[in-house]
């Protein structure tokens, strides 16, 4: 492809790639209910298929491209920051692992692998934030949504790349990798997500953490404890506003757990987690880098609920 033509197609696959990333802004996230951080990711289509057509390096370009201008529309560094860290891992294992075409991962299997490294990269970035490692308790959810949304990604891509008529328009050889709707690898990489993800799940959720007895509910803000409550039953209620130098978080306690009930963030994640009561769970506000926690009695259990 000559200089100009592959400039413009780039340009092309930026502008769809933020077409998309508006578009799904406005669609209701499917997996609010149980990960309410979890996306389906429609930008990532582009990504991927900038990675069959251009190679790593201006797929590189193209994504750092549309980061850049995704986080002038969504709302500052801290997008940025958590995007361009999942983006970039997922990009690297995606090029990775259609170089390595002997494993025999289909599209889908690309795919899949890229939403998996897309979440944990975000995760990474965002125990950075808040300063909490335990928000990776979250990721046995995370990887099982990979599963659908990799799904999805992956058979779109398909259909994009094994439409001879974008060679024509792009002007390029017919190039497509040689793999087709599912393979061995597809099947064996699905179970695993499956079963490692449901296991894990299961087993943090041994321990039954309902009692609603003697629980501390601790609110951290950029790694120090803005306040300790202590919640002694199901009938103590307290509102609270929580003011960052990034902006504020109105918290209310009621009914043995507490929610987030209003906030300046740009996404509100931290108000569409909606309420939490059980030991050890978290909703966390990435853009005012503050988190709030239910801790036990005698042991702290560092699960998510973002």
């Amino acid at each position: 492809m000559k200089n100009t033509k592959k400039l413009i197609f780039m340009s092309i696959l930026v502008a769809q790639s933020l077409v998309l990333y508006i578009v799904e802004s406005y669609i209701p996230n499917p997996f609010i209910a149980v990960a309410p951080g979890a996306k389906l990711g429609l930008s990532n289509i582009i990504t991927l298929i900038a990675l069959i057509f251009l190679g790593f390096k201006d797929t590189f370009i193209v994504l750092i491209t549309r980061i850049i201008m995704a986080s002038m529309f969504s709302g500052g560094l801290s997008a940025f920051l958590y995007s361009i860290t999942g983006g970039i891992l997922s990009l690297i294992m995606m090029s990775i692992t259609l170089r390595l075409n002997k494993i025999n991962y289909s599209l889908i299997g690309v795919s899949i692998i890229g939403s998996i490294f897309h979440n944990i990269g975000q995760l990474i970035m965002a125990s950075i934030i808040i300063q909490n490692k335990g928000i990776f308790i979250y990721l046995p959810i995370l990887l099982l949504s990979s599963i659908p949304t990799g799904l999805f990604i992956g058979l779109v891509c398909r259909f994009i790349t094994y439409n001879k008529n974008i060679y024509n328009v792009i002007n390029i050889k017919n190039n497509r990798p040689k793999i087709g709707t599912f393979k061995k690898m597809d099947i064996i990489l699905i179970t695993i997500l499956i079963i490692g993800s449901l296991g894990s799940v299961y087993i943090i959720n041994l321990e039954d953490r309902n009692d609603v007895s003697s629980k501390w509910l601790e609110i951290v803000v950029e790694g120090k404890i803005y306040k300790k409550v202590l919640i002694k039953d199901k009938e103590y209620k307290e509102k609270i506003k929580v003011n960052t130098e990034h902006g504020y978080n109105y918290v209310y306690i009621h009914d043995g757990g507490v929610e987030i009930i209003d906030a300046d963030c740009y996404d509100k994640i931290c108000v569409k987690t909606g309420f939490i009561d059980r030991k050890g769970e978290i909703i966390a506000c990435l853009p005012h880098k503050m988190y709030i926690k239910i801790l036990g009695e005698n042991k702290e259990v560092d699960n998510i609920s973002y």
